[in-house]
């Protein structure tokens, strides 16, 4: 598992930020996993927060989707089903092939170099099976372009949908296969980069939205 370091989010002003983001990255990371429960003591004594920006970042979460109340229980970390996993799927493919619209004529070529030299390391990465290091690099990744498209909703948009996924594919036995995958993603990684410095926008969107969010690949992000 990935320890979350409370000091990434001493910088965040909102103290409900904090504790959102904070319990947004642990399920993404895999230490925090479906059905698990919300301990809300150890959230206080970790971050050294009260209860009601705790509580208040719960209920956007739940609203969300990330977590869910249940009776007696408090909040738990919801499941994400298949039927789930694709619908996220088909959306995010779309925003991202509009965010490469929006910002493909404003990609520099120290954008593409940044890219570049981060499909190297997501190799690097994989050879090391340093999976949480890879999981970073393709959001950074992606980033470049999205940032790009300067569309505020958009952006926001994108990364809550993201957030929607638990990575527990990471945390697979079978490492060669998995490693398998994440060099297939990363060769269409280079494949984007390839259409980018074509301007072939026709080419980039379908390759997000037919391959790349394959909907065949959503079973890999869900929990039952």
């Amino acid at each position: 598992m990935f320890p979350i370091n409370k000091n990434d989010y001493m910088q965040i002003p909102s103290l409900k930020d904090i504790v959102y983001n904070y319990i947004s990255d642990s399920i993404q990371n895999g230490t925090l996993k479906a059905y698990d429960k919300i301990n809300e003591t150890d959230i206080v004594n970790t971050l050294n927060i009260s209860r009601t920006p705790i509580r208040e970042a719960l209920i956007q979460l739940a609203a969300e989707g990330l977590l869910e109340s249940r009776p007696r229980r408090g909040f738990v970390v919801k499941p994400l089903t298949i039927r789930e996993a694709k619908d996220i799927y088909a959306i995010i493919g779309r925003l991202d092939a509009f965010a490469i619209e929006l910002a493909l004529p404003k990609l520099t070529d120290s954008d593409i170099t940044l890219m570049s030299n981060l499909i190297n390391k997501m190799y690097n990465s994989i050879k090391l099976r340093d999976f949480k290091a890879y999981y970073q690099q393709q959001l950074d990744f992606h980033n470049v372009y999205i940032l790009k498209s300067d569309n505020s909703e958009l952006i926001e948009t994108l990364s809550r949908l993201r957030r929607r996924f638990v990575r527990q594919s990471y945390d697979s036995t079978d490492l060669e296969e998995l490693s398998k995958a994440l060099n297939n993603s990363n060769d269409e990684h280079s494949l984007i980069i390839k259409l980018i410095k074509q301007k072939d926008l026709i080419a980039l969107k379908k390759l997000l939205i037919e391959e790349h969010w394959s909907l065949n690949y959503a079973s890999n992000d869900t929990v039952y």
